[in-house]
């Protein structure tokens, strides 16, 4: 079983994404609107996937990936985003994020994710 946690103030807007993932047997799925939730449940649960939405109400989505790397580097980490791809690796560069989510995503994008997520050393 793995335990993805995704940080966003519009849940209800990624209704379809949310769904998908929800649908698999194997993935569980929590939900937070901020940062400060989101580094209480990285200290406490450690979950395997962190998606952030681009706006976090608290924190820069960024700046909240470097703090997940300092307490589990082992976390992996995925971001919604509407940046080209060029632009994405040059801001997240360093960071060993997956690659991005489009924004909004769809189930389509969600699929891509999992398929992503499952093509991982160590993800069987």
């Amino acid at each position: 079983m793995y335990n993805f946690l995704l940080v966003s103030p519009r849940a209800d807007e990624l209704d379809d994404f949310t769904a998908v993932l929800t649908a698999q047997p194997d993935i569980t799925l929590a939900q937070v609107t901020s940062g400060e939730e989101m580094m209480k449940i990285i200290r406490d649960q450690s979950p395997h996937l962190v998606i952030l939405d681009r706006k976090i109400k608290d924190r820069d989505s960024l700046g909240l990936v470097h703090e997940l790397l300092q307490v589990d580097a082992m976390i992996n980490s995925a971001m919604i985003t509407s940046m080209d791809a060029d632009s994405w690796h040059e801001i997240s560069e360093g960071l060993g994020m997956m690659p991005p989510v489009p924004d909004p995503p769809s189930e389509k994008d969600a699929l891509v994710l999992l398929k992503n997520f499952r093509g991982m050393p160590g993800i069987s």
